[in-house]
């Protein structure tokens, strides 16, 4: 059974960058436990949706940023017959 996708690659680096941010504030805010708890939560979904393509928000509110690759259009190979 193949997972449903619905974050396109574009989105997904971006939730890369923006989870990997949250993980970096932790050791430049140096939080709380409460704060550590909250950002590493943050993190963890933000990376988890990058990492299968798959957004429960998205899904929530029909959004839809991934393109299903297609693969190309088989050439028929016409070789002369010699």
């Amino acid at each position: 059974m193949e997972m449903k996708r619905n974050v396109g690659a574009s989105d997904r680096y971006v939730r890369t960058i923006i989870g990997l941010g949250f993980i970096m504030n932790i050791f430049s805010l140096e939080p709380n436990r409460f704060g550590l708890f909250v950002l590493l939560a943050l993190a963890a979904i933000v990376l988890y949706s990058a990492y299968t393509g798959y957004c429960f928000v998205y899904d929530l509110l029909n959004i839809n940023t991934y393109e299903k690759k297609t693969p190309p259009a088989e050439q028929a190979e016409e070789t002369p017959a010699h």
